[in-house]
């Protein structure tokens, strides 16, 4: 009912804006995903209008998920300064665990930025663990600006057809493979 809705509104005069609203708060805490909304002004549209909306929905998605990334800051020195049990006797846990993920930041944020994984969980942990923002942040816009690309792109050649390939269990399977890429490539580095 909510999605119709939204649907509704990207369709209209508005829909810039929704996108925009949209990528920026999924990055941060709300569930519907950008894509959708970015798909219906891609389609039948001018392709010099759909990189246009490539960019602002990549561009509010990473400046959301930049964002996460400072509350993920904010929380664990919270959790510092009110001395919170859970945090304070795993701070050896948490800091091991950055060290062995700060080289694979960029990796990280690339796959979930590009793949189905909660993109906004990976931000606020990256800011909790403190890891290295540049290679955050690259990870971030090549995952997201790759992710947006091919949504927008497919909306805008397939028109109509495009929700079908989406749904389709090629693209499902692409989508799992990669994770399981990334969650094998991290059992072997880590283990």
């Amino acid at each position: 009912m909510i999605k119709d809705k939204l649907n509704q509104l990207a369709k209209g005069k508005k829909g810039i804006f929704i996108m925009s609203l949209i990528s920026f708060t999924e990055s941060i805490v709300f569930i519907i995903p950008p894509d959708p909304f970015l798909a219906l002004l891609c389609i039948k549209n001018k392709y010099k209008n759909v990189i246009k909306n490539i960019l602002i929905c990549t561009f509010f998605s990473v400046l959301g998920g930049s964002l996460a990334y400072y509350f993920g800051e904010i929380l664990i020195n919270y959790a510092l300064k009110k001395n919170i049990d859970f945090i304070v006797k795993n701070l050896d846990s948490i800091e091991k665990l950055k060290i062995s993920i700060n080289d694979e930041t960029f990796l990280i944020m690339l796959t979930s930025a590009f793949t189905p994984l909660p993109y906004k969980i990976f931000c606020i942990t990256a800011g909790v663990m403190k890891v290295n923002f540049i290679p955050f942040l690259l990870g971030s816009i090549i995952g997201r600006g790759l992710r947006f690309y091919l949504f927008g792109i497919l909306a805008f050649k397939f028109g109509d057809k495009f929700y079908k390939i989406t749904n389709s269990n090629k693209f499902k399977i692409l989508m799992i493979s990669l994770i399981l890429i990334l969650i094998i490539y991290l059992y072997y580095k880590w283990i």
